[in-house]
Formats: C-alpha cells, structure tokens, sequence
C-alpha cells in the first residue's frame, strides 16, 4: 500500500463535525499513518510544564531551547478574554505539537515574566536560549502559529553554524571584542565545538584564527600553548584572557566566553 500525506486539520467554527456545519480546515501536512499514530496516543501524552528556572538549568544542560507561553501582556492590567486564552491553550494539545515536545522545555509565563521578557501579542510564546535570550517571538493562536515558531527556530535561528577562520593574526588590534586562536590536535575536528548552536551567538563578538603550533614555537610562547587542540581568547590587543585545551566541550568554550567577555566589558575583571 502506498503512503501519501494527509492533513491534521485545525478545526474553526461551529458546527464542526455536523453535516452542513461551518467548519474552516487548516492543513499541517502529515502522513496518515503518523496521524493516527497520533491521535491514538495523544490521550496519554502531554507537554510537563516547568517553572522558569528549573528550564533554564535543564536546557543548559541539554541545550535545548525553551518556550515560554503567555496568555498576558507586559505591564498587562486586564486578564485575556477566556475565549482567546482557550483558543491559544488548545495548540499546546494538538498531536503534532505534542510529537514534537520533546525537542524544547516549557514554562508557563506570568505577569512578572511577560514584564521581563516584554511580551505583546498575547496570546504568544517567547522562545529562548539557556540564557533566557530571545530566540524569536510569536503571537499564538492555532496549533499552525506554534508548530511554525518551533520549526523556524529549530532549522535556523538555534541551529549549529560554521565558524568563518583566518589563517593570520592582522596586525594591530583588531575590531572585535575577542580574538580566538584555534589550534588543532591530531583530529580534525578537534575545534568543532565553536560551531555548537549554543556558543553561535558569541561568534559575533569574535574574530577566529586558526595557526597551526608545535610546542615550543613563537606563537605557541607568545599565546601559552602547551597542549593540542587549544583554544585561546584573547582581547583585541592579543593579551590572553582563558584558555580551553583537550577534550573541548561546548560547555567549557561557553564558559571561557562569558569570563573572557566579562573582562573585556569590565576591565576590573581582569584584576580578579
């Protein structure tokens, strides 16, 4: 038997389900089988929802990004109409929504937190980092809003990125915050962890340059090399900063980036 795609379809109006009845059909296109896989199990399965800093740990940790859901607006006086706030609720029930859970952390925001994180639009999510930093916003008012925000974040806005390298350190400071050397061991890909989806937003603030050292040489003196692989932030004036060498995590590189970047922000920081 042959697969094609059907619908799960999102279901406004009255009448939904009579015949003649006024009934809009949204399409997300899923296979026939997934969809009633789906529907057989969407009794039992539910998206746990999480207080906000239980979220962020966990996401550091696995590096998942978090959705925060708000049915208020910032410095909101009125409480959402209970038609809205009912509409908007049932996505975060909806199977496909559900199939894909897993993928993120879920907080439900209040007052406070729409205050923090500025929220318009509400009924909306707000989706972030580990850091609580804003990956995208969306207004929610259908399952489709929902799954849309999730895919778009998972396929590019929190997304594993290349670094862009230079094969020399220019002469006199450079414009960036930080200068990163990267030295590679035996393995290839010994510097990979740069690309990793958590540090991306860091790559801004940075230019990468990748030398090759043995142990020993002038640059590998000049920036305190003594194993491979290595990475070694430095302030635009080449003073290094944190160093990250071995077996090189994501986890450590975004460490190093928050102290190196601490320093060069407050150069108090250095002293310390």
């Amino acid at each position: 038997m042959s697969s094609r795609c059907l619908p799960i379809c999102c279901i406004n109006g009255s009448g939904a389900g009579e015949p003649g009845g006024n009934a809009m059909l949204r399409p997300l296109g899923v296979s026939g089988f997934v969809l009633l896989s789906l529907v057989a199990h969407a009794a039992d399965d539910k998206i746990t929802w999480e207080k906000g800093e239980v979220a962020l740990a966990a996401a550091a940790a696995d590096g998942k990004p978090v959705i925060w859901y708000f049915v208020v607006n910032q410095f909101s006086k009125d409480a959402m109409p209970a038609v809205a706030a009912t509409g908007a609720d049932g996505a975060f029930t909806n199977p496909v929504i559900i199939k894909r859970r897993e993928t993120f952390h879920w907080v439900r925001g209040d007052q406070t937190l729409a205050n923090r994180f500025k929220v318009q639009g509400a009924p909306a999510v707000v989706i972030t980092d580990a850091d609580g930093d804003v990956l995208h916003r969306a207004s929610v008012a259908s399952p489709e809003n929902l799954y849309d925000a999730m895919q778009l974040v998972l396929q590019e806005k929190y997304v594993d990125t290349p670094v862009t390298w230079c094969d020399v350190v220019r002469t006199g400071p450079i414009k960036k915050k930080l200068l990163v050397i990267g030295v590679e061991g035996e393995e290839a890909d010994a510097l990979k962890s740069l690309e990793n989806k958590t540090l991306v937003k860091y790559h801004k603030s940075c230019e990468f340059v990748k030398l090759a050292m043995k142990k020993g040489d002038e640059d590998a003196r000049k920036y305190t090399v003594e194993k491979t692989p290595s990475v070694v932030i430095c302030d635009p004036m080449e003073r290094v900063l944190e160093r990250v060498h071995g077996k090189i995590t994501p986890a450590q590189l975004k460490a190093a980036f928050v102290k190196a970047l601490r320093k060069v922000d407050d150069p108090k920081a250095n002293r310390k």
